[in-house]
C-alpha cells in the first residue's frame, strides 16, 4: 500500500528524504533563508544564474502544488531539480499553470489513487543504523572552518555561511557539499539555521558532534 502525505485536506506523494529540510522552503513556507535552497538547486541543475527571488511556496496554485509534491517524491537529481525550477519560475511570474511536459512526467495524484494509510510530512530515517553521515560532514566543516553543531538529530549551521560555500566556484567542493547534504537528509537529519553560530557555541550545544 502506498504511503503518502495528508496536508491541508489534500493527499500528496510521500516526499523523498533526500530533499530534507528544503521541502519546507519549496512546498510549505519560503523564508528569508531561501538562499541555501537556491544554491542547492543551482548545484543540481547547473544553472548558476538561477534565482528564487520572488518565490513564495504559499503562492503555489493547487495544480502547481500537486505537481511539486510529485516532483519532491523523487530523488533530488538534475531532472527533478529542473522540474522544481520550472515550477518556481511560474510562481515568480504569477502564473498558475504547469507546462504540459511536467504534467506528463510528474502527474498530480488522482483522487482514485488516494490510499487508506496516511502519514504526515515528517520523514523517517532510511539509512543503515551503523552508518552515519555526520562524521564526513563534520570533517568537511572542519576543513572549511565552518561552525557546525549536531544536536537532537539535526544540523545547526549559519545558512548564510552554508549558501556561500554552496555557491563556491570550486566544483569539487560544491559537489561534495551537495552529496553530503543529501546523505544527511536520507539519514533523517534536518539542517536548521543558527545565525552567527560560532565554534565555541557549537561545542557547547552540540550533543552529537561539533566543529
Amino acid at each position: 500500500m502506498t504511503i503518502c502525505n495528508y496536508i491541508d485536506g489534500h493527499y500528496y506523494e510521500k516526499f523523498h528524504p533526500g530533499w530534507g529540510s528544503f521541502v519546507e522552503e519549496l512546498f510549505f513556507y519560503t523564508s528569508r533563508y531561501y538562499g541555501v535552497t537556491e544554491a542547492f538547486l543551482r548545484g543540481l541543475t547547473g544553472l548558476s544564474d538561477f534565482s528564487m527571488n520572488g518565490y513564495k511556496a504559499k503562492s503555489l496554485s493547487t495544480l502547481q502544488k500537486s505537481v511539486m509534491a510529485t516532483i519532491l517524491s523523487k530523488a533530488p537529481d538534475k531532472e527533478s531539480s529542473l522540474a522544481v525550477v520550472a515550477i518556481i519560475e511560474k510562481v515568480i511570474k504569477h502564473e498558475v499553470d504547469v507546462d504540459k511536459y511536467l504534467l506528463e512526467k510528474f502527474p498530480p495524484r488522482a483522487a482514485h489513487e488516494v490510499p487508506v494509510e496516511v502519514h504526515g510530512p515528517k520523514k523517517k530515517c532510511t539509512h543503515h543504523p551503523d552508518i552515519s553521515p555526520v562524521e564526513p560532514w563534520l570533517n568537511m566543516a572542519e576543513r572549511l572552518q565552518m561552525p557546525v553543531a549536531v544536536r537532537h538529530h539535526h544540523i545547526e549551521i549559519d545558512m548564510i555561511v552554508l549558501a556561500r560555500y554552496l555557491n563556491s566556484p570550486n566544483e569539487t567542493l560544491k559537489n561534495n557539499l551537495h552529496n553530503s547534504i543529501i546523505d544527511l537528509h536520507n539519514a533523517g537529519y534536518e539542517i536548521r539555521n543558527h545565525p552567527h553560530l560560532t565554534h565555541s557555541e557549537a561545542h557547547i550545544i552540540g550533543d552529537e558532534g561539533a566543529v
